[in-house]
């Protein structure tokens, strides 16, 4: 079954329309890309690729839920292992156990695993690892059945160029969404810093997995993202937040903490909020 027939099927059970908020504040403060780039920049601070070591693990988890509904429809789990480091010449070749599993409307799915790979330089490792990151296009599609494993990093280094219009965001908007043209922006930019628990899995074992009085610190960053789609004389306006958080305490590896946006979603003749949510659950470092 498909996200989109799942958020039907849903918001017809729960008779959702009237509950529908649209994810705007009241004020719009403009916020330029190098604006949000700093934002993203500060909070992630200075962390060494290279110290991603073998049997390093992360888990986390993604959940989809409407706005009106605490329970998720859609839960994505994701366990990921640094199996292998590599040296070459130039580069550290790692090597990733990646392994998930999806549960839809409260039923299990098989699980799969796979590898995959990143080469980071010797040179210039965080460059290296930036050359890498998926390529930003916008939010607006479900997820695939064929999951790609996408390091905080990656995700975080897509999400800084998200207030940039590219020639490929302009192609996509013409040959995938069909319209003559599109304009984007980004506002409403907050930053805050807090000290929280860690998850709960990494509470459980001695010691708290290594931090003090099991918290760590977090630094969070929130922003809209606004794309104005335009075909003949009509325009249609769509519009994401964004919410990350990222601990300094935290190595390279699982820096990011949390990766969130919420966005109206078209079923039918209605629209209906959808908060993706994916969340650190465990990291442990590897011991030799």
């Amino acid at each position: 079954m498909t996200l989109k027939k799942l958020i039907l099927l849903l918001a017809t059970a729960g008779c959702l329309a009237s509950c529908i908020k649209e994810p705007v504040d009241e004020a719009d403060i403009p916020a330029t890309s190098e604006e949000v780039q700093s934002a993203l920049s500060e909070a992630w601070g200075q962390a060494d690729p290279l110290s991603m070591t073998p049997n390093d693990f992360l888990f986390q988890e993604t959940e989809q839920k409407l706005e009106s509904n605490p329970e998720p429809f859609f839960v994505l789990q994701e366990g990921i292992t640094i199996s292998k480091k590599e040296e070459t010449a130039t580069d550290y070749v790692y090597t990733f156990l990646y392994q998930n599993k999806v549960y839809k409307q409260g039923e299990e799915g098989s699980q799969s695993t796979r590898e995959d790979h990143r080469s980071v330089s010797k040179g210039s490792p965080a460059a290296s690892v930036a050359a890498k990151a998926l390529a930003f296009t916008p939010p607006i599609k479900t997820f695939a059945d064929d999951y790609q494993m996408t390091l905080g990093f990656e995700r975080l280094y897509s999400l800084a160029y998200a207030c940039v219009k590219t020639d490929s965001i302009d192609k996509y908007c013409k040959e995938n969404l069909g319209v003559d043209s599109c304009d984007i922006k980004c506002s409403n930019l907050k930053a805050e810093e807090e000290t929280v628990p860690v998850p709960d899995q990494m509470k459980a074992r001695p010691g708290c997995g290594g931090f003090a009085d099991c918290t760590y610190r977090v630094k969070r960053v929130k922003f809209d993202w606004t794309i104005s789609l335009k075909k003949g004389d009509s325009v249609e306006t769509q519009r994401v937040n964004y919410a990350v958080a990222l601990s300094p305490d935290m190595p390279f590896f699982s820096r990011l903490t949390e990766y969130c946006f919420r966005q109206l979603f078209p079923v039918q003749t209605q629209k209906v909020l959808v908060t993706t949510c994916t969340k650190l659950k465990d990291y442990k470092k590897g011991t030799p």
